[in-house]
């Protein structure tokens, strides 16, 4: 027998099996790295925002059992936030799946507050804890120079209410028809015509100090498309009582 044929033999199968192993291998990675890349979020247009502000209670709600149990409360119970937006595409009202306001202390304590797109409602979508339903609802179209105001109101100083009394849920932002998101001159971005049933988490409502962020979310509620932060201040002066806007 011929050692030397044999041995080239097992050398050009060694080879030929060292480049099918090489193609699988190649094969199998690109898979992978297409599977991945189609699973990669659609990148996100830049959008700017000017100085953000919180602002804690600089109103109150016009219900007359909100400061009963404090008659003299240190503000309002209706937490301000305003976002002016300086640079970007328009924000499309049905583009936004929520809105998450989030915040924490130096004590670490906080919170957050979402408010889900209300056309997620329908007319006849129940409050948390009122009978009812949210009723009309409405969106809008948030574009370059307009600020946007969110709204928020907490429990803290009120005794009574059906469902929401401090002694029965503890301190907390409440659903509440002040509750909402406005843009420009105070037209509708997130509204409902009745009790807009916002979703709190956390410890406490927001207090002066506290560090705050604002996320926009996608309809997926999974892919930030934008953010901005603050920091919250305590309103000077008496609050204002706020009317309940409407959809229009």
């Amino acid at each position: 027998m011929d050692g030397s044929r044999d041995r080239g033999v097992t050398t050009v199968v060694a080879t030929i099996l060292m480049v099918a192993i090489v193609v699988i291998l190649a094969a199998t990675i690109g898979v992978v790295v297409l599977d991945f890349e189609s699973e990669l979020p659609e990148p996100q247009e830049l959008r700017g925002f000017g100085d953000a502000e919180v602002t804690l209670g600089p109103e109150h709600r016009s219900w007359g059992g909100w400061n009963n149990g404090n008659s003299n409360p240190p503000r309002g119970d209706i937490d301000v936030v305003r976002v002016p937006y300086v640079a970007g595409p328009t924000f499309q009202g049905d583009e936004i799946g929520s809105i998450l306001v989030s915040w924490e202390g130096s004590d670490g304590e906080g919170g957050q507050v979402r408010f889900l797109n209300p056309n997620r409602f329908d007319a006849d979508t129940g409050q948390t804890f009122h009978d009812g339903d949210v009723g009309e609802f409405c969106t809008g179209d948030f574009g370059v120079g307009e600020t946007l105001t969110i709204r928020m109101a907490h429990n803290r100083y009120q005794q009574g209410g059906t469902g929401t009394d401090v002694s029965d849920i503890g301190e907390q932002y409440v659903e509440s028809n002040q509750n909402d998101i406005a843009r420009g001159g105070d037209e509708p971005f997130f509204r409902v015509e009745n009790r807009y049933p916002i979703d709190f988490s956390g410890d406490r409502p927001m207090e002066p100090g506290d560090s705050v962020e604002i996320l926009f979310i996608g309809v997926n509620d999974k892919q930030p498309i934008a953010r901005t932060t603050a920091v919250a201040a305590a309103a000077t002066g008496d609050p204002t009582e706020r009317d309940k806007p409407e959809c229009r």
